[in-house]
């Protein structure tokens, strides 16, 4: 697949931004957010038949997420909302007959979907003009549709990332229905900043020590349907101590264990502990409670007790550790906005053990339940959604649903160097389709 990308350009809001609102200071927890993009990219077997409609949209909900059309000044710690605009590109695919050819591709060796996102999806932070939102709309010559959306992890995380799709694809789809039946309280709001403020902690501009280069990174495209899903719950059921297994939960152990045996067989066995980081979205667990509406990052790292991997681990034993961890730590970070140096201790002790050179620390992040394959913009819900490529330090496993909400789509990345020893793990192998 060769894709041509025709134009670009700046969308501004359609109406400028009030004054009271130029400056917005980022939060505690947005100075700790890596220097990254998140993306998606959804697949449409059909388009718009007006072209404009997807930029005028884009214009018009720009009003009310004015945030994202402004620039970050990393020096100063706030976002300038000075109406720049998000960057949008126009594309088309050539060399796909079907869009369902690139949904078909399970390889992930052979699924390469760079060409699909907007060029600013690798620059970030590196000037005061780079946009805080990218888009890249590619046509395919059958009719069908990529959308490519990518938004700063500075200003936000994946659950505002989600709601701020639904929100555009709905306005999008019939704007005047949906200013008429969005109520005043579910609006955008942006004051988690208010409620964690930022304080100098020596971080500078934030931190790039867990992004490396991306041909550093080799990533595992691993795919759970329904059957394989309940086969694993099945196996596992009588030795949890939960009565409900979690779709996410079964995939998270099935491939921490293919991860454990991988470390394993690089290190020649040893004792490397097992560290398990998975992303909490704490909106309506505080106290007080915050709405699905409070956009900004407001997801906190949870880490799991240290598994013994010298020792054969099961799947079980892994589910009960990741759900004790999420537990716990929901307990603990409800009163972050009462004593944030909660969020201090929780990531000194994640760093210290990503440090270690005795740990072995995975991270999961779940994108499965915000909603992207309700995106409808117009001509129906997506075929397909796909994350954008990622470049972390430690081994991360991104989570996603697939179409029919049953399945699960796991998106590995671990080192190049780590990649032929989880590829000799056969266990894996048996578990996907």
């Amino acid at each position: 697949m060769k894709v041509h990308k025709i134009s670009k350009k700046l969308v501004k809001p359609d109406t400028p931004t009030a004054q009271n609102l130029k400056n917005y200071k980022i939060s505690m927890l947005d100075q700790f957010m890596e220097s990254m993009n998140m993306g998606v990219i959804l697949f449409y077997e059909s388009k718009p038949e007006k072209k404009t409609q997807l930029e005028e949209s884009l214009a018009t909900i720009l009003v009310e997420f004015y945030l994202l059309a402004g620039r970050y000044m990393k020096n100063d710690h706030f976002v300038d909302c000075n109406d720049d605009g998000a960057e949008f590109v126009e594309a088309e695919a050539q060399g796909v007959a079907a869009i369902t050819d690139v949904v078909a591709t399970t390889d992930s060796d052979q699924l390469n979907l760079n060409d699909l996102l907007p060029d600013q999806y690798f620059r970030v932070d590196e000037a005061p003009n780079d946009p805080l939102l990218s888009i890249q709309a590619t046509h395919f010559p059958c009719g069908g549709l990529a959308i490519a959306i990518s938004i700063s992890h500075r200003v936000f995380d994946v659950p505002s990332f989600g709601a701020f799709i639904a929100a555009w694809s709905k306005a999008c789809s019939n704007p005047d229905h949906y200013y008429k039946t969005t109520e005043s309280n579910s609006r955008p709001s942006f004051n988690i900043p208010s409620l964690l403020p930022y304080v100098d902690l020596g971080l500078a501009a934030g931190s790039n020590k867990f992004i490396v280069e991306a041909n550093e990174i080799a990533v595992k495209r691993l795919v759970f349907d329904k059957d394989a899903i309940t086969r694993l719950r099945s196996q596992i059921a009588h030795i949890v101590n939960d009565t409900v297994i979690s779709r996410v939960n079964v995939v998270c152990a099935v491939i921490a264990k293919a991860l454990i045996e991988a470390d394993r067989a690089k290190h020649g066995g040893g004792n490397r502990g097992l560290f398990i980081i998975q992303s909490i979205n704490m909106r309506e667990r505080t106290i007080p409670p915050q709405p699905k509406h409070a956009y900004g990052n407001l997801t906190i790292p949870s880490l799991t007790r240290r598994v013994d991997s010298s020792k054969v681990v099961g799947m079980g034993e892994l589910v009960d550790v990741i759900d004790e961890s999420v537990g716990k730590s929901v307990g603990e970070y409800s009163e972050i906005l009462v004593s944030p140096s909660i969020i201090m201790n929780a990531l000194g002790n994640i760093t210290k053990h990503v440090y270690d050179p005795e740990t072995n620390v995975v991270v999961f992040t779940d994108w499965s339940k915000f909603g992207f394959y309700d995106a409808d913009f117009g001509w129906g819900k997506p075929v397909w959604a796909s994350i954008g490529p990622q470049r972390p330090a430690i081994t991360t496993t991104v989570i996603m649903s697939d179409r029919d909400g049953n399945g699960i789509e796991a998106w590995l990345h671990l080192k190049q160097s780590d990649a032929p020893y989880f590829d000799q793990v056969e266990e894996i192998k048996l578990c996907t389709t």
